[in-house]
C-alpha cells in the first residue's frame, strides 16, 4: 500500500509537473496582497496608521484561509477533464500514496510557502507604516499621542506571534484543515464543474451550521473551545468530551472521505 521509493518518485513527478502552476498561484496571491496593502496604506491621509499588528495578523489569516482553501480545491484540478484525469489516476502509485502526497502538500507545504510569500509583502508595508507613524510623532502632530503609548504594535509581526497558547494554534490548524479537506473532497467527488459544485455545497453546509448554532445553544463555546477560559464555561455532562471530539473528527472525516472518493475514481 505504501512504498517509500515509489512515493518519492510520485512526489518528484508531481513537482516537475505542477511547480510552475503553484508558483503562478503564489505569484498572483502576492500581487493581490500588494494591492490590498496599497489600498490600506494609501487610503486617505492617515491610512498608514491603521497598519498595526492586528491588521497585519488579520490580513495574513484571511489570505491563508482563502488561498489555502482554493489551493486545496485546485490540487486535483485535472480531475475535471477526462483526459488528464485518466493520466492522474494511472500514475504508478497507490491511492493512499496519492492522497498522502496531497495531504502533505496542501496542509504542510502550502501554509509554509504562503507564510514566506506573505512576508515579501508585509515587511516593506510594515516598515513603511512604522516610518510614517514615527515621522508623524516626531512632527508633534496632536492626533499622534495615542500611538506613542503603544509604538511596538507598528513593528512587523510574524504569524506565530498571534498564538498566545497551543489552543489558539490548534484552533487555526483544525479550521484550516477542515476547509482544505472539504475543498479537496469536492474536487475529487464531483466529476463535472467540481469548483462550482463545491462552493454551492459549502454554502448550503454553512447555512445548516448557522441554523444549528442558532437553535442549538451558545455557538461561542464550540467555536472558541480552544481559547483559554472557554472550556471552564462548559462542564456539564459529556460536553467536555463531545466538543473536542467533534473538533478532531470533522477535519479527519473530510480528509478520510477524500481518500475514499479518490479510491472510487481510481477503481472506476
Amino acid at each position: 500500500m505504501f512504498e517509500p521509493a515509489r512515493f518519492l518518485r510520485l512526489a518528484r513527478a508531481q513537482w516537475a509537473e505542477q511547480w510552475r502552476s503553484w508558483a503562478w498561484f503564489l505569484g498572483v496571491g502576492i500581487i493581490v496582497h500588494f494591492v490590498v496593502l496599497a489600498l490600506l496604506l494609501f487610503s486617505g491621509d492617515n491610512g498608514h496608521r491603521s497598519f498595526h499588528a492586528a491588521a497585519q495578523i488579520g490580513i495574513f489569516y484571511a489570505g491563508l484561509f482563502i488561498t489555502g482553501t482554493v489551493f486545496a480545491g485546485r490540487y486535483f484540478n485535472g480531475m475535471a477533464r477526462r483526459e488528464s484525469a485518466g493520466l492522474l489516476l494511472m500514475r504508478p502509485a497507490s491511492t493512499f500514496e496519492k492522497w498522502l502526497l496531497a495531504l502533505l502538500v496542501v496542509v504542510v507545504a502550502y501554509p509554509l510557502a504562503y507564510a514566506l510569500a506573505f512576508q515579501v509583502c508585509n515587511l516593506p508595508a510594515a516598515l513603511y507604516a512604522g516610518g510614517k507613524v514615527a515621522a508623524d510623532i516626531a512632527a508633534g502632530a496632536e492626533d499622534t499621542r495615542p500611538y506613542m503609548a503603544d509604538w511596538g504594535r507598528y513593528e512587523p509581526v510574524f504569524p506565530w506571534q498571534v498564538f498566545e497558547s497551543r489552543g489558539a494554534f490548534l484552533n487555526v490548524v483544525l479550521w484550516l484543515g477542515t476547509l482544505q479537506g472539504f475543498a479537496l473532497l469536492g474536487s475529487v467527488y464531483f466529476r463535472t464543474m467540481p469548483f462550482l459544485k463545491t462552493i454551492v455545497a459549502g454554502f448550503v453546509l454553512m447555512l445548516l451550521l448557522i441554523f444549528a448554532s442558532v437553535f442549538g445553544g451558545d455557538p461561542d463555546v464550540f467555536l472558541s473551545w480552544w481559547t483559554p477560559g472557554t472550556r471552564e464555561r462548559a462542564t456539564e455532562g459529556l460536553v467536555p468530551i463531545l466538543i473536542p471530539l467533534a473538533w478532531f473528527a470533522v477535519p479527519a472525516l473530510t480528509w478520510l472521505a477524500s481518500l475514499f472518493a479518490l479510491r472510487e475514481r481510481q477503481v472506476a
